[in-house]
């Protein structure tokens, strides 16, 4: 984490801190630049960017919490008597440190210092593994507010995390203390651990408790946070155990998806805003009920102290003892009457403070009644949306069955026309308004034409007109009115529907009329027998059609 500052190779603790430092004094720049270029008669005031940081430095030993910044700092508390910290939830709801020592910092030499203080009072201990093996973890807290003179401040929390890695005692060959630290270690890194298959698996309990090190840091995991995890491996052979486990724990902790990190803002805060100017307001009734009583009796003893000095004029040449007794009441009167007139500036203060708390109130409660119709307008949106699409569906079940609606259709023609002397085939699927993508291709009427081949043919008509033949709109519509006056009587007010039907295709249109009404006029002689066996081969045709989309 610190790296090796003495070959100007530096750690990520130092990295951060200094980008942390080089942000902050570029904001401060930035605000200067803005005071700068403000105008010399511009009536705003002109506010500084300032920022104050503190450090603190814990480690967790035999899972206890010890502080490195403090006297007797580290594991040396154990040995002096001193006990060790607890890991509690502040008022807040935030996980914090109780009586941990906080270094405020200026520059990012006093970090460094800070950092080789706490790393000399860190349990370490050498191994068969490493010659300076941490036996503890150590957090760097770093506590950032920063704002506008005058603002409020925004604060920030910054998590340093240097855990200890795990080890076998059968490679490592530690014995006494140092095979319970180990067993510590490996503990708490096990409960890490478990902490992030739980968040993998979106699991509704986090064991959260069940270490100091993921207690601690119960914040940054699961929290309102962003979080950055470093595995460092061994590249010997001989750590190849290790090696591997420690690549899978960093393949589970890459899958976790903690969310996006916002700024801790919410409702909460102005419901407490505006229970708090209540409060003020109701003491500040009471002030000045007590004021205005306060008030009246020192009216009264104005007039008391009226009568008193009326009677004192009228005796003053009585007796000169009545002067001094006079004088002293004047003086009491003047005093009584600056203290009345203070009583008085007080009071109208509190006035204009009570009639600026009263808009306060109401500009708040209307952002409040914002808030809440933008809610409401947001779920009638979402229902709006909801409606628009179950009926897209709607409409997409229904296009869908008029596409196999039109596709049967155009089947059921490719048999009459090939049962009527195998005319060709159009299939009327594009007639559809709104086709679906799903649905199957027509067939094509050359197979039915051969599998029908074995069937007796209807007499050809006498007349067959061409389809290429030359006409227009108007004397094909005319040509198909009197075919259907002659032979379908019904459809004639449907001609115009069927002229639009067919717009651009009344050639197709005239040709299949003729072969439909013409033709069936020219075969009704024919005999029962032929007609029975058309009707069967027509049935097995039907038959075989079946099987094949069956199988299709």
């Amino acid at each position: 984490m610190e790296g090796m500052p003495s070959d100007d190779q530096y750690g990520i603790s130092h990295r951060t801190i200094h980008k942390i430092f080089q942000l902050l004094h570029f904001r401060a720049k930035k605000q200067d630049s803005i005071n700068r270029m403000q105008p010399k008669t511009s009536t705003e005031p002109r506010t500084k960017f300032v920022f104050d940081i503190e450090v603190g430095m814990l480690e967790i030993y035999n899972d206890e919490v010890y502080d490195l910044l403090s006297a007797a700092g580290g594991k040396a508390n154990t040995a002096n008597g001193k006990p060790s910290l607890d890991v509690r939830r502040s008022a807040e709801g935030r996980i914090e440190v109780p009586n941990l020592t906080r270094e405020n910092v200026e520059s990012l030499g006093d970090v460094l210092a800070l950092l080789k203080k706490g790393n000399a009072n860190r349990a370490v201990a050498a191994t068969n593994l490493n010659e300076h093996s941490s036996r503890s973890h150590m957090i760097l807290q770093v506590q950032v507010k920063s704002g506008l003179e005058g603002d409020a401040a925004t604060s920030g929390s910054l998590y340093l995390v240097d855990l200890a890695g795990s080890e076998r005692t059968k490679k490592s060959e530690v014995e006494g203390k140092h095979m319970k630290e180990a067993g510590h270690i490996n503990k708490s890194l096990s409960a890490l651990g478990n902490v992030m298959e739980a968040l993998d698996r979106k699991a509704s309990h986090i064991p959260f408790r069940d270490s100091k090190l993921t207690y601690l840091l119960q914040d940054s995991l699961g929290g309102n946070s962003k979080t950055m995890m470093v595995v460092t491996v061994c590249p010997t052979n001989y750590a190849f155990d290790e090696t591997q486990y420690a690549l899978q724990f960093a393949t589970r902790v890459r899958r976790i998806n903690l969310g996006t990190a916002q700024r801790n803002v919410s409702s909460k805060n102005l419901e407490e805003t505006v229970k708090n100017l209540t409060m003020e307001m109701k003491m500040l009734a009471k002030a000045k009920e007590k004021s205005e009583t306060q008030l009246l009796s020192l009216k009264r003893d104005h007039e008391r102290i009226k009568d008193r000095l009326t009677k004192s004029s009228e005796s003053r040449t009585k007796n000169k003892d009545e002067t001094r007794t006079m004088a002293v009441l004047r003086q009491n009167n003047t005093d009584m009457a600056a203290r009345w007139q203070k009583e008085k500036t007080l009071r109208e203060e509190k006035m204009v403070t009570l009639e600026d708390t009263h808009k306060e109130l109401r500009k708040i409660q209307q952002q409040l009644l914002k808030a809440s119709k933008d809610r409401d307008s947001l779920n009638a949106k979402v229902e709006e949306n909801d409606i628009v699409l179950s009926h897209m569906k709607k409409d997409l079940r229904d296009a869908k069955d008029a596409t196999s609606a039109a596709n049967i259709r155009a089947r059921r023609s490719e048999l009459l026309l090939s049962r009527n002397g195998g005319a060709p085939a159009v299939s009327l699927a594009p007639a559809v308004s709104a086709p679906s993508p799903q649905a199957k291709p027509l067939t094509s009427p050359a197979p039915v034409a051969k599998r029908t081949s074995s069937v007796r043919s209807t007499p050809t008509p006498k007349k067959k007109p061409s389809v290429t033949e030359s006409v227009d709109a108007d004397e094909v519509r005319t040509k198909i009115l009197a075919l259907l006056e002659k032979h379908d009587p019904s459809k004639v007010g449907k001609i115009d529907a069927i002229m639009d039907k067919f717009k651009g295709k009344e050639k197709f249109l005239l040709h299949k009329m003729r072969t439909r009404y013409e033709t069936d006029s020219n075969t009704k002689p024919a005999d029962n027998g032929r007609s029975t066996r058309t009707q069967l081969a027509m049935e097995r045709h039907m038959n075989r059609m079946k099987a094949r989309n069956s199988t299709g």
